[in-house]
């Protein structure tokens, strides 16, 4: 535990929530970032931030407790919900000094809501509390953005935002309540105010990104009419074809090799939904061995080995193994599949990991949950009766 805690904070003074902070510097943080310590802005923006805010301190000190007991024994578990409680009664008394006018803490909400989000995500969320709080940041967005657009603050709640936002049409269908449509200007934002401390999630590549969104509703129409022998209107097939150009002509734009796999993956994924056959669709093993769908899970099981879970990279490829691997139908990229996720989900001990790997079991266990196509994922939260975030 890092010493001399208590000077920093009052409530630091106290040695459960000087170990929590402690433990957020040192290993929480780090499981939502692909950067190292030197660059990650959870410890860079938001520790410090935490110090001046009880709001702040409180949500970290609930995310780095939630992380711990994962991966532990219980023995911290009344202090860890304590702070989690604390924080939603601090984020009451700030949302009402927000009504009241005082907008400059609408940064403050933002962020504490995105991480009680994230809070809830690793805890294995099974009833939409996740989804509660990302749908508060949503609304929240706009204020901050306007008053503090170029702050390193807002930039890391900006990514934040827009990468739990972009992953969402792989567990809710368009009627859920979320709007995609800021995504677009808000990564464009970003892109021209980026601080240091940029990339933290979505790094290995803005362009793919930003392109989930449209990618899920161009591919569940398509699929959706084919369901009724229908199709589909010329614009959905012009859509679909504009899309898969623009995800085949990406390329990684680093040297990285770890940064590369991961961007690569993402694309895969990317490819993997706009397959859409309606031989394929209706009969999922039909000539699988010279599918392409089976093409893109061999590559990706091949970048996989070029990738080490070690790698920080590795906490942000839970949304493409859960894609791939619905497609998957050989055992041995299965295997592979799980592996890998049980390895991620045992150095990041976040819930929803857990959770994907059950999700995976579930639609191989179900040809008719297979021939989802891209609604797969959805469907399978469904049947299992809660949804996954992916985050």
């Amino acid at each position: 535990m890092i010493q001399g805690l208590g000077s920093l904070h009052p409530q630091l003074r106290q040695s459960r929530t000087a170990f929590l902070y402690s433990f957020f510097l040192e290993k929480a943080a780090q499981t939502i970032s692909i950067r190292d310590q030197r660059s990650n802005p959870f410890i860079h923006i938001l520790a410090p931030m935490a110090l001046q805010s009880d709001l702040i301190l409180h949500t970290i000190l609930a995310f780095s407790g939630v992380i711990f007991l994962q991966g532990s024994t219980n023995h911290l578990a009344h202090a860890v919900w304590e702070q989690y409680a604390q924080a939603l009664r601090s984020l009451k008394h700030t949302l009402t000094k927000y009504s009241q006018g005082e907008s400059h803490v609408a940064i403050q909400v933002l962020l504490a809501c995105l991480l009680l989000c994230g809070v809830e995500v690793c805890n294995a969320d099974t009833q939409n509390r996740g989804l509660l709080h990302l749908k508060a940041a949503q609304q929240l967005i706009s204020t901050a953005d306007v008053i503090c657009w170029d702050s390193p603050s807002f930039c890391l709640a900006a990514e934040l935002h827009l990468y739990s936002l972009s992953l969402l049409p792989s567990c809710l269908d368009e009627s859920a309540g979320f709007t995609f449509n800021e995504i677009d200007s808000t990564f464009n934002t970003l892109m021209h105010h980026h601080t240091p401390f940029f990339g933290v999630l979505c790094g290995c590549s803005f362009d793919l990104f930003r392109l989930i969104p449209e990618v899920y509703a161009v591919s569940t129409a398509i699929h959706d009419a084919h369901q009724t022998g229908n199709p589909g209107p010329m614009e959905q097939s012009l859509s679909r074809q504009g899309l898969l150009c623009r995800v085949q002509m990406w390329k990684p734009e680093t040297l990285n090799e770890e940064r590369q796999c991961c961007g690569l993956i993402y694309q895969l994924a990317l490819l993997a939904l706009l397959d859409i056959d309606p031989g394929n669709e209706s009969n999922p093993t039909m000539d699988y061995a010279s599918s392409y769908r089976r093409q893109l899970v061999v590559h990706m099981t091949r970048l996989l080995r070029r990738l080490p879970v070690e790698s920080n990279y590795s906490t942000i490829l839970c949304w493409p193994l859960a894609v791939l691997g619905g497609f998957a139908e050989d055992h041995h990229h299965r295997e592979t599949i799980l592996g890998y996720l049980s390895q991620m989900a045992e150095k990041y001990t976040q819930g929803n990991m857990y959770q994907t790997i059950r999700l995976l079991r579930l639609i191989w266990d179900s040809p008719r949950l297979r021939k989802k196509g891209p609604r797969c994922l959805q469907a399978a939260m469904e049947t299992q009766g809660y949804r996954i975030m992916f985050t």
